[in-house]
Formats: structure tokens, sequence, C-alpha cells
């Protein structure tokens, strides 16, 4: 005795197409992927340099400010013989106008050793440079100028005063 098993096949030609599609839908996916990310790397890396430059720039203005704070403890000691509690106190009070007025430490600090030289005499020099900060707003010139004008005429050398505003001569 025989059995016999028909077997029928028939070739269905779109399961195959839709196969095709959806692998060539991941090949697409995948580049589509690829090229996001690539296009998402170039931001990032930029983004990248931009913080490192951030950093340096963050780094540099750090050394510069420790440098200018150097140079006016330096300037303490040398014109009036500051001790280390007095030249805190000279930069304690350079932060605290800097607060107040919105001038930055860095423009304070040699506007101060200026007027200590000029003075010889650190509370002299503070009160001397609350006056030049007005003088520089009152007349639109820098504070490093009006400093250095009135540094000289604490000296008896009134010509920088002069300079500022015509009007002092007459004084």
């Amino acid at each position: 005795m025989g059995l016999s098993i028909p077997i029928v096949a028939e070739y269905d030609g779109k399961a195959v197409d839709k196969a095709i599609k959806q692998f060539q839908q991941l090949e697409g996916a995948g580049a589509k992927t690829s090229f996001a990310l690539k296009k998402a790397a170039l931001p990032a890396a930029a983004a990248i340099a931009g913080i490192g430059v951030a950093l340096f720039g963050a780094t540099k203005a750090a050394m510069e400010d420790e440098a200018a704070q150097v140079q006016l403890g330096l300037a303490l000691q040398n014109v009036t013989g500051a001790s280390d509690e007095q030249i805190a106190s000279a930069e304690k009070f350079i932060t605290q106008m800097s607060l107040a007025s919105g001038v930055a430490d860095d423009e304070l600090r040699p506007a101060l050793a200026s007027l200590v030289r000029g003075t010889k005499d650190v509370e002299t020099a503070q009160s001397a440079l609350t006056l030049a900060q007005d003088i520089a707003t009152g007349s639109n010139k820098s504070l490093a100028e009006v400093s250095d004008a009135l540094a000289k005429a604490y000296g008896g050398n009134m010509k920088g005063l002069q300079a500022l505003s015509p009007e002092i001569k007459a004084m």
C-alpha cells in the first residue's frame, strides 16, 4: 500500500517584495541614524570646544586677577609697610566696592595702588578711590585716568586734575 501526500507549492512574489521593502527600510533607518549621529556630533564637538575655550578664559582671568592682587599687595607693602592683615582688609574693601558699584575689581586694584603711591596712606587712598569713582562717572573719564590725576595732585602736581576739568584751574 502506498501513501500519497499531495504537496502544492505556490510562489507568492508579494511576500518576497514585502520582505525586500522592509529590509530596505532597515537600511534606510540605519543610514538615517548614522546621518543623525554625524550631524549631532558636530555641534557636540563645537560645544566641547566652546567649554574648553571658556575654561581657558576663566583660568586666564583667574591668573590675571591673582597677579593684580599680588601687585596691589606689593604696592601696599612697599609704600606703607602694610601687614598681611592690612592687605587682606584692602582686598575686602575692593570686593565690597566692586559689588556696590559694579566696577570690576580689575579696575579698582590698579587705581587703589596708584592712589596709595600718591597718598602714602591706605585709608586716604581708599577715600580717594571713592572720590575717583565719582569723578570718573561724572566726567566720563576712566577710573585709571582719574586715579592717576588724583595721586599726582596729592603730590602737588595739579596738571592732571586740570586736564580732567579746566574748571579746576580757576580753583
